[in-house]
Formats: structure tokens, C-alpha cells, sequence
């Protein structure tokens, strides 16, 4: 089980006004979706950071980076297992925000072209590649700053009918159009760019229509 942020905390720390933030930002986020009122909404989107908690496991004497890090929900796992945390988003206000009162190490760097070659062991991207329109050039970046063997932890919806009706029952039927791409696409477009698809996990479960899948990739 991993630490998770309380719903008092995220509105604490998401309360603030960040210049040239929209709603639309703050969409895709995910903020309503961590403070919806449906218990089993919240426990989804805290369910796909455990996995990639499992996925990623003891990083001790590593560098992690968590592209495009939000609010900054994951950071105090990483800073946690992790020597050593880099966090890049367009708007990393709260996370930084949340960092200081957790008192976290994080590095946060505005640009990935702030972190060296070969510095990074792991990089966790959790639904957020989706959003990305200039895909390839980030999967050429990750491929770059990742050591040899190093791991891209990606996960995202599927975007399938099942999906569309629960956005729909979970009152976010008018949101989603800026997702550029689905799971199943980021998984040929990665494995196109020099990565090798190593672990897939279905959520919210193997047996159940798949919502969302978190996967693993290794650099070959």
C-alpha cells in the first residue's frame, strides 16, 4: 500500500490560483477525479499508483523521474524508495507546494533537458502521454536520459465504450477531448521508439473491462 494524499490535503494545496492555469488544465490533472465524491472513482485513481508502485519496486541507489508529475501525488513514494527524484509538469505549483510541506527532496527541473544522458533508472509517465501532441520527441528525450536497461513505467485509458459511459456516469461526459491518443496507441507508438513492452497490468481488474492498463517497458 502506498502513502496516499488525503482529500483535505489536495484541496489544501490546490485551493491556490496558478497564473495561466485553466480549468482545462486542472482537468487534466485530474484533480475532480481525486476529490469526486464517488469513493470508487478515487480508489480507481489511487489503484493505478499502486501498480506502478509494484512495477517500479526498491529503487535504492537510483534516479527516478516523474514526467508530467501534477500535483505531485506519487512524489512522496518516489522520494520514499528513490536516492534520487526528478518532477517536470507545465505547471508544477502544487507539487512543489505539496513537496514542502511533505518535506521531499525533489528535483524539480522545467525542462527534461536539464537531466544528463544516462542519469535516470526509471521514469514513471501516469496518464499523461496522452495528452502529449509531440509524442516522439519525448519517447527520443526518455530514451536519451535513461541508463542502458533503464525502465519507462506508462500508464493510461483505454478509451473504449466502457470507458466512455463511465466518464459519462461519473459526471465528465463533456471532458476528455484533450486526450490526443489511447493505451493501446502509446503502447506501438513506445515500442516503436526502441522500447520492449515487458509487464501489462488491466485495471480496475483482469476480469473486469478494461478501464485503464499501466505497463511496463524496458530500453532495449
Amino acid at each position: 500500500m502506498i502513502e496516499r494524499v488525503s482529500v483535505n490535503d489536495i484541496r489544501k494545496i490546490t485551493t491556490a490560483e496558478v497564473a495561466g492555469m485553466s480549468d482545462h488544465d486542472r482537468d487534466e490533472m485530474a484533480i475532480p477525479s481525486y476529490l469526486h465524491s464517488n469513493p470508487l472513482i478515487r480508489w480507481l485513481m489511487w489503484r493505478r499508483y499502486e501498480v506502478v508502485a509494484d512495477l517500479i519496486g526498491d529503487g535504492t541507489n537510483q534516479t527516478a523521474l516523474e514526467f508530467g508529475c501534477g500535483m505531485g501525488l506519487f512524489l512522496p513514494e518516489l522520494d520514499r524508495r528513490f536516492d534520487r527524484t526528478f518532477a517536470v509538469d507545465l505547471y508544477p505549483d502544487y507539487a512543489m507546494s505539496l513537496s514542502d510541506r511533505r518535506g521531499l527532496t525533489i528535483d524539480f527541473v522545467t525542462t527534461l533537458d536539464q537531466i544528463s544522458d544516462g542519469e535516470v533508472d526509471v521514469i514513471v509517465a501516469a496518464d499523461v502521454l496522452e495528452h502529449v501532441e509531440d509524442l516522439p520527441h519525448y519517447l527520443s528525450k526518455f530514451s536519451a536520459i535513461l541508463k542502458p536497461g533503464g525502465r519507462l513505467i506508462v500508464s493510461g485509458p483505454t478509451e473504449n465504450i466502457v470507458y466512455k459511459i463511465g466518464r459519462i456516469m461519473a459526471g465528465f461526459g463533456d471532458k476528455g477531448d484533450y486526450h490526443h491518443t489511447n493505451i493501446g496507441r502509446l503502447i506501438d507508438d513506445i515500442t516503436a521508439h526502441e522500447f520492449e513492452c515487458v509487464r501489462t497490468v488491466r485495471l480496475p481488474h483482469r476480469l473486469a473491462p478494461t478501464l485503464f492498463k499501466v505497463c511496463e517497458f524496458k530500453k532495449a
